[in-house]
């Protein structure tokens, strides 16, 4: 005969079992839908790809935005402190190299009369090499010395 003990072990087993679920069941969250087919087609397979009229003026158009955006990075002017402190001991340099007893004061910025120095001679060049008011075109001279040689003949 089976023991008391086993029987009582195997009702509790069978009950215990039946209250869970089947381990068949699971839930399923919506995974029953439809895969959509076009996911698994081939790409670029069974018609042919006709060009656009818009397509080419597109690319052309998106190539001169990439070199005007590399133009506007590429030529940007260099504005950090560093390249300022450059300029400005340069041009300290340059002041102190024509005047060695210069004492400088904090907060002038020399590089300033660097550029007036510069944009005065300039404008002396400038000035010594047109004068207004000459007529530097001495052609207008000989062609009426050869129409003045012509009327006498």
């Amino acid at each position: 005969m089976i023991p008391a003990a086993s029987l009582r072990a195997a009702r509790v087993a069978a009950v215990r079992a039946s209250s869970r679920r089947p381990a068949q069941q699971a839930r399923r969250w919506g995974s029953d839908m439809p895969v959509p087919q076009s996911q698994n087609a081939p790409l670029w397979q069974g018609h042919t790809v006709k060009e656009e009229g818009w397509e080419t003026s597109m690319y052309i158009y998106a190539a001169l935005a990439v070199v005007l955006q590399a133009a506007i990075i590429g030529f940007a002017p260099e504005t950090s402190i560093e390249s300022w402190a450059r300029a400005e001991a340069k041009a300290r340099l340059t002041l102190k190299e024509k005047d060695p007893d210069m004492k400088f004061e904090f907060g002038t910025h020399y590089q300033d009369l660097i550029k007036q120095d510069q944009l005065d001679q300039w404008t002396k060049f400038s000035d010594r090499a047109i004068t207004p008011g000459e007529d530097d075109d001495d052609d207008d001279d000989d062609d009426d010395d050869d129409d003045d040689e012509d009327d006498e003949e």
